[in-house]
């Protein structure tokens, strides 16, 4: 029997079997169709006159497909948990009141930090912003670090207060 025509009965014969397997395995009837046509194009690219068993080798093309369709699909498959957190997207832009609630805030920070005496005010930002340790600002100012650590909490009570009244 000619080539084409091997391939033509064994295509015929097995094209069902092929399909129902892929869907089973892959729970898609697209994919099951894709994966049954590239298992076919293997077929036809070996010499089917060579092949003791072509039904056979059919049936492991097929299975080294769902195989590494498997693998692909589990590198690629995202959990539910993932799906959700990529769909809840926050809302950077804040809403025109809890703007103007962080500007009045801001307001209130800057004018509490104004009134604070000028070294506590040093002392705060140099340690809170600048992110200076409390033993470098201890020896520039020439007190303790307890002093520094107590000059924070009073100028962070102060800040707090202005912000709360």
């Amino acid at each position: 029997m000619p080539r084409e025509n091997r391939f033509r009965t064994l295509f015929i014969a097995e094209r069902a079997s092929v399909l129902r397997f892929f869907g089973r395995t892959t729970g898609s009837h697209a994919l099951a169709e894709d994966l049954a046509q590239e298992a076919f194009l293997r077929l036809a690219a070996a010499d089917i006159g060579t092949l003791a068993n072509p039904g056979a080798y059919l049936r492991r093309v097929s299975a080294n497909l769902a195989i590494d369709e498997g693998r692909s699909s589990r590198r690629r498959r995202l959990t539910r948990a993932e799906v959700d957190d990529l769909l809840e997207v926050p809302d950077n832009a804040a809403d025109p009141e809890a703007r103007l609630i962080a500007k009045d805030t801001m307001d209130r920070v800057f004018a509490a930090l104004a009134e604070l005496p000028e070294r506590r005010r040093q002392i705060l930002l140099a340690a809170r912003l600048d992110g200076e340790a409390h033993r470098t600002l201890a020896a520039r100012y020439g007190v303790s670090t307890r002093t520094i650590e107590v000059e924070i909490q009073k100028a962070l009570d102060h800040c707090v207060r202005a912000i709360i009244d």
